[in-house]
């Protein structure tokens, strides 16, 4: 660095002083070799009688040069302006005043305009009192003053200066503004550092020819692990970070009141505007209007489409859409554009009863928003309702199949409350199958159904979903198609979840509709213990032979005889690639005539009964009783039904 030459007035007075500071050892120089031009004193130099000549480094700035105190005057100066001690506590309360009184981002832009005042006249002092021979050298100081304040702890990263470009990066420690903006507000979605960005921005305002954006990249007010600031030249920043010159702008303390005061009056209108579509849309629900005429009156409001979905339905349940490409849009967006939609659930008592959605390609105004709230009100109501209704509904029918049971009502009484209960011909053939599911609402299945098949009776009863099939021909194909199909559907819709659907008998009169009820329920207790986490249908054809012992005997028990008794023999089967199975279930449908038997087998009569004996062997049962043939007979009916499931799996 060079030495700045000293007029010759001074020259008595720094002999005496050269001599002073070293005998003192002073802290204004690094070393004890006089050299003025080294001086690191913050402010002009009272011993010296120097002013304003120094070759000062940023990184030489030391607090105690920097800060006068005159406990007489009780004046504090710092940077050779004077300062007052307030604790970060205290300025943490004037924030959260501010922003309670102003909100949010009025708030912002004036602690910005504020920061950028700090900053301003903080580049104004330092500039004019020393003799800085870089740009970077001064823009450093800013940063070791900010430091040396207490206000934030500063490491610049990245500086670099051209004719045409502008850059800074940095890092922010211990920032007092993002930890009294957390203490107050909590972390925010946005950067909070608003004095601090406002105090880089001014200083370089005084500092730097060219205008420049600051902003903030990370930030401990939005709960990034420190603050990270970046300086840009206007012309090489983003249209995002050029908005942020806008909160620059100056607005007196009347303007901001006047505009307090009529974003006050635009939330008043709004809520008395919200209000009116509220009363409107109460009124016409308790007039008996319609789900989708409710719909109509909201999308004139809003002027957008609207439309109102259940869970794992492909069709909203009501809908309105103002223009042709809407429905078109909606579809579309359900698969991929999220940003057209707009969605708010509709609850009642922590339950969903649905979600209304709003498509609109725009961000949804203030009034908006608020209308939708309101509405989203009568839309719980008016769900919520509809759900009472049908459970009354669910309710009766669930009575009915119960009277029916019970026999308790003659057959003409029994079709009189049938047909105005149902939407089913009671007098002619039906059958009934129930669906079970663990996993799913039983509402949520009924309201898909109630979509995919419009023209069968189905409803609720004990957490069970029953289809009532009118006038269903008496085929198994055609009954075994319909359940693969309906199978298939609900495997593709919820495809996490695990079914079982069992189709009771065909019922040719109305008093036999209650035994098709039963036995479709037994047979989804079936499937449950036979096939565990597995979704599996049946028909009662697979099993009438052994129905009765369904009816009187506990699945779990059911399949535990089947094994007990078969087990051996199936798994001897499976493991030598043999028919003992098969041997004796022929031999059992021959009523164990021995001829008979190895004839319709092809077997010889040893070669027959070398197989019996391996079977009786195996099974440890007397099949020449009666009773040990009738326990053969049922297991092995339960194992043609296991093994008709397995197949189908």
């Amino acid at each position: 660095m060079q030495t700045q030459t000293l007029p010759e007035s001074y020259s008595n007075k720094l002999n005496y002083q050269k001599n002073k500071f070293i005998l003192n050892k002073s802290k204004h120089f690094q070393s004890s070799d006089f050299d003025l031009g080294k001086c690191t004193s913050l402010f002009r130099c009272k011993d010296c009688m120097f002013m304003g000549v120094y070759i000062v480094k940023a990184n030489r700035l030391v607090f105690e040069n920097a800060i006068d105190i005159n406990p007489r005057s009780g004046i504090i100066k710092f940077n050779g302006n004077r300062m007052i001690l307030k604790s970060a506590e205290a300025l943490g309360f004037f924030r959260r005043d501010i922003i309670q009184t102003l909100n949010m981002e009025r708030a912002k832009g004036f602690l910005l305009r504020y920061g950028w005042a700090c900053g301003y006249s903080a580049g104004d002092s330092i500039e004019k009192m020393y003799n800085w021979k870089e740009l970077k050298e001064l823009i450093k100081a800013g940063a070791a003053i900010h430091t040396l304040e207490g206000v934030v702890s500063v490491e610049i990263d990245v500086l670099e200066i051209s004719d045409d470009k502008f850059e800074m990066e940095g890092k922010w420690f211990h920032s007092y503004e993002a930890e009294e903006h957390v203490r107050h507000f909590g972390f925010s979605e946005e950067s909070v550092c608003w004095t601090l960005i406002g105090y880089v921005a001014g200083f370089l305002a005084k500092t730097y020819s060219r205008e420049v954006v600051v902003f903030e990249e990370k930030c401990r007010g939005k709960c990034d692990d420190y603050c990270k600031f970046v300086v840009r030249t206007k012309e090489h920043a983003t249209a995002e970070q050029l908005d942020l010159l806008r909160y620059f702008q100056e607005t007196s303390l009347a303007d901001e009141l006047d505009a307090t005061y009529n974003e006050l009056k635009s939330l008043n209108n709004s809520i008395l505007h919200s209000d009116t579509i509220h009363k409107q849309m109460t009124h016409a629900m308790l007039e008996g209007y319609t789900l989708n005429q409710l719909l109509h009156l909201l999308s004139d409001a809003l002027q957008c489409s609207v439309t109102i979905e259940r869970r794992y339905l492909m069709k909203p349940i009501g809908y309105y859409f103002m223009q042709k490409d809407d429905e078109r849009l909606y579809l579309e967006g359900n698969l991929r554009k999220k940003e057209f939609r707009h969605d708010y659930e509709i609850m009642t008592m922590k339950k969903q009863l649905g979600t209304l959605v709003i498509l609109s390609h725009n961000d949804l105004t203030r009034e908006q928003k608020m209308i939708i709230e309101r509405a989203v009100t009568v839309f719980s109501i008016y769900l919520y309702t509809q759900m009472q209704i049908a459970q009354s509904q669910w309710q009766r029918k669930s009575d009915f199949l119960d009277e029916v049971m019970s026999r308790q009502s003659s057959t003409e009484a029994l079709i009189k409350k049938a047909r105005s209960i149902f939407y089913f011909d009671p007098s002619k053939n039906n059958r009934v199958i129930v669906i079970t599911s663990e996993y799913e609402e039983p509402e949520i299945l009924h309201s898909f159904l109630m979509t995919e098949y419009l023209n069968i009776e189905c409803f609720i009863k004990n957490q069970e979903i029953l289809l009532i099939l009118e006038d269903c021909e008496k085929d198994i194909g055609y009954m075994s198609d319909f359940v693969s199909i309906l199978t298939k559907r609900l495997k593709e819709r919820f495809k996490q979840s695990i079914f079982q659907i069992g189709v009771g008998k065909n019922a040719d009169r109305l008093e036999e509709i209650g035994s098709s009820h039963n036995e479709a329920r037994l047979i989804c207790q079936f499937l449950q213990y036979a096939a565990p986490g597995q979704t599996q249908s049946a028909i009662y054809e697979n099993f009438q032979h052994i129905m009765l012992f369904l009816k009187t005997t506990n699945p779990k028990e059911l399949l535990h005889f089947y094994e007990e008794v078969l087990a051996p023999l199936i798994k001897y089967d499976e493991q030598n690639n043999a028919t003992l199975a098969h041997t004796l279930e022929v031999f059992l449908n021959y009523s164990g005539n021995v001829n008979k038997t190895a004839k319709a087998l092809s077997l010889s009569i040893p070669g027959f009964r070398y197989r019996m004996e391996k079977i009786e062997s195996l099974l440890q049962e007397d099949l020449r009783t009666g009773d040990g043939r009738f326990r053969c007979q049922l297991a092995l009916k339960i194992y043609y039904v296991l093994k008709a499931l397995e197949n189908k799996k």
